[in-house]
């Protein structure tokens, strides 16, 4: 018969072998397939949507100033060429985030926290305290790397709900914008002015070139303004969790390690004696 002591230790062993097969088999499964994942992965995919059509009402409508007559509004067209450049940027970040909550949470689940329950085992059964230390890291750094990025989607979402309603009035106005310039510019009836039939399709009135153009900048304003409120939700927000799971990292991986105990006869270890030129 086992004595209490050896009992425990099964207890023990049998518990973290069971909380590392259920992280493997089960949770590796379950997780990204549950509505918490799903849900982050959706709003990334809606933010890519919008940023991309925000991309194409601005390319849309450069396309259309610049072919007003005297290119006497290339400059406008070619300050919203400009902004894909930002585009980009915000798609990179974008794609990124979708990579660690589909591939993070199953790497925390299947490698990680087996791991940290394959250290706990055998500091039970050592009791060399290096391990425990090691296995706790290596599960706080799991939980991080699985739910620090999901977690922050769902805040950034909650937050920026407000914000990204001003985005989609920007892209609905840029795109309509382009839309009636690009009709004005087409046949129909000749002897109107390019004037003349925007002020008829924009329900205005323009009745010379600095009137366009002060539409045009109001555009370029609002498009301005969108980009600032992605890069916000999109880049900076998900840069403050890389910062926090940075920090994560930097006080899991800077502890100082515990040094060995002695004995109650005061005798050093061997190995730490040679090497420190005492002799045991």
């Amino acid at each position: 018969m086992l004595s209490a002591k050896h009992a425990a230790l099964a207890v023990k062993i049998l518990s973290l072998c069971l909380i590392a097969a259920l992280s493997f088999f089960v949770v590796t499964a379950a997780l990204p397939e549950s509505s918490f994942v799903r849900d982050s992965v959706e709003s990334i995919e809606d933010s890519s949507d919008t940023v991309m059509k925000l991309s194409a009402a601005t390319l849309s409508t450069s396309l259309a100033i610049s072919a007003l007559p005297d290119d006497f509004a290339t400059p406008l067209a070619d300050s919203l060429a400009d902004m894909n450049i930002y585009f980009v940027a915000i798609l990179v970040v974008l794609f990124l985030e979708k990579i660690l909550i589909r591939y993070g949470v199953q790497a925390a689940f299947a490698i990680l926290i087996p791991l940290a329950c394959f250290m706990g085992v055998l500091f039970v059964t050592t009791r060399r305290h290096i391990l425990r230390s090691l296995a706790i890291r290596l599960c706080v750094l799991g939980l991080a790397a699985a739910f620090v990025v999901p977690c922050n989607t769902h805040i950034t979402e909650v937050v920026a709900s407000d914000l990204m309603a001003y985005v989609s009035d920007t892209i609905e106005e840029t795109e309509d914008g382009a839309g009636k310039l690009n009709e004005a510019m087409e046949g129909g009836a000749e002897e109107k002015t390019i004037f003349e039939k925007l002020s008829d399709l924009f329900q205005t009135a323009m009745d010379d070139l600095s009137d366009l153009m002060l539409h045009f900048q109001n555009t370029i304003r609002r498009c301005l303004n969108s980009i600032a409120i992605l890069i916000l939700t999109n880049c900076l927000m998900p840069l403050l969790t890389f910062f926090i799971l940075r920090w994560i990292l930097r006080e899991l991986f800077q502890i100082a390690l515990p040094t060995p105990p002695t004995g109650g006869s005061g005798r050093a270890d061997p190995e730490l004696a040679s090497a420190g030129g005492m002799r045991p």
